[in-house]
């Protein structure tokens, strides 16, 4: 049976069979979004993140996330990696535990990976999901993939697709429980991206000639003016007339 430690202490045997499920979870979501069968763009099945983070709540008081590397990474860049994380979002990691080992299968590969506990990293109260926290400090690779589980009851209401000149987001929900962000950097030059936490609101539309509520507003205003200026031009010639 495997063991698990953390910072060469073996875990207990319900603590040990939370971080298998995070791990084993992981593995089933990621078979799943790479599966052949699977109905995809272009541009889902070009993608091949680097680093993929899960992060999953629902496993009492903190939220668990794990960090996994494609390829073998030193575990004080990892940990180096986790502490820019938890430091931009502002949270307090505990547990972390890094290892790199074989992935299996048929051709296996070493990979690393890194995983902790924080409290009120998914947005409970306001449905939330943050992800700066993970792409500022993963903004070395070019595709990052930041996979979220999150308990029945939460409605999500987090940031959707979104793009600048420094990365491209684009957002896949999996019913209300899976939210699936592949984040493309298409410029690491960014110091922050400054990301909203919600979904800006979109803006309302008139039913008749989908104009918003302030285009509405400025075209009563001109029309306003052009009907003060078409009244004073009418009593002006009227004036005139009758002085002559």
């Amino acid at each position: 049976m495997t063991q698990v430690f953390v910072h060469g202490k073996k875990l207990s045997s319900a603590a040990e069979r939370v971080m298998l499920l995070l791990i084993n979870v992981f593995a089933i979501i990621t078979l799943c979004f790479a599966m052949p069968g699977s109905a995809v763009s272009d541009s889902e099945s070009n993608f091949q993140p680097q680093v993929l983070v899960l992060i999953m709540g629902g496993q009492g008081s903190h939220d668990l996330v794990s960090i996994n590397y494609t390829d073998v990474v030193p575990l004080s860049t990892a940990q180096a990696d986790l502490d820019s994380i938890a430091k931009i979002g502002n949270w307090e990691a505990v547990d972390a535990r890094g290892e790199t080992r074989s992935s299996g299968g048929p051709n296996p590969v070493d990979t690393t990976s890194i995983s902790f506990k924080a409290k009120g990293i998914i947005g409970y109260d306001n449905g939330s999901l943050p992800i700066e926290p993970f792409i500022t400090p993963l903004k070395r690779f070019k595709n990052i993939e930041i996979d979220y589980i999150v308990p029945s009851g939460i409605e999500f209401r987090g940031l959707q697709d979104y793009e600048n000149k420094y990365v491209k987001i684009q957002l896949k929900s999996m019913g209300s429980n899976a939210h699936r962000y592949r984040v493309v950097v298409k410029d690491a030059g960014f110091a922050a991206l400054d990301l909203p936490l919600l979904q800006p609101a979109e803006p309302v539309e008139d039913e008749q000639g989908g104009r918003t509520l302030a285009q509405r507003l400025m075209l009563g205003i001109a029309l306003g003016l052009v009907g003060a200026a078409g009244a004073y031009i009418l009593t002006a010639v009227i004036i005139r007339r009758r002085a002559a």
